[in-house]
């Protein structure tokens, strides 16, 4: 017999399904498994989407605190390059390149702001997530692309996200989250 909630095979002698816990009638007992109807195909359930949803939300907002920790040390570095006595050689020339502790300090300080803005939209996308904005889909693909760089953590993230994002149960699901919480 199969449970009628589900459509997960149950024992004749069991009162409740293994799979939903939703207690089998007396009717359903004496269905035969001929009787029974069959699951189609198996839906994916709203808990499933929220779960792979919150899931992607909070590790994005993980990966950008990380990445905004990363940020922080190399704008430091910056600030550490730029007030050293480094012997440089004679008027910093090499070849047609000037370069000197500012030139590399500034170098540095544009790597890390980068990945500070990087953060920045990395966690507004995590947190939008949370809080089913509409824009946050949109804002948590752009950074999913931007993520594939930052290997090998980024990349993993990046490609769940893309697994979650361009399904359409979690399409359909986000737009009716969204719908109810936008204001």
């Amino acid at each position: 017999m199969f449970c009628t909630q589900c459509g997960n095979e149950v024992e004749q002698h069991a009162r409740f399904c293994s799979k939903c816990g939703y207690e089998v009638t007396a009717a359903a007992r004496t269905t035969t498994q001929a009787q029974a109807p069959l699951p189609t195909a198996v839906q994916p359930r709203q808990h499933d989407m929220n779960m792979h949803i919150t899931i992607l939300a909070w590790l994005l907002i993980g990966s950008a605190v990380l990445t905004g920790m990363f940020a922080l040390v190399v704008l430091f570095a910056s600030q550490i390059v730029h007030h050293m006595v480094i012997p440089w050689p004679p008027d910093g020339d090499f070849g047609n390149i000037r370069v000197g502790p500012r030139f590399v300090s500034w170098i540095i300080s544009v790597i890390g702001l980068s990945a500070a803005a990087l953060s920045a939209g990395v966690a507004a996308a995590g947190v939008g997530l949370l809080q089913y904005r509409d824009w946050a889909r949109t804002l948590t693909i752009i950074m999913a692309v931007l993520m594939l760089f930052h290997f090998p953590i980024g990349t993993a993230i990046a490609i769940y996200a893309f697994w979650v994002l361009f399904s359409r149960e979690d399409e359909e699901y986000f737009k009716a989250r969204s719908a109810g919480t936008n204001l």
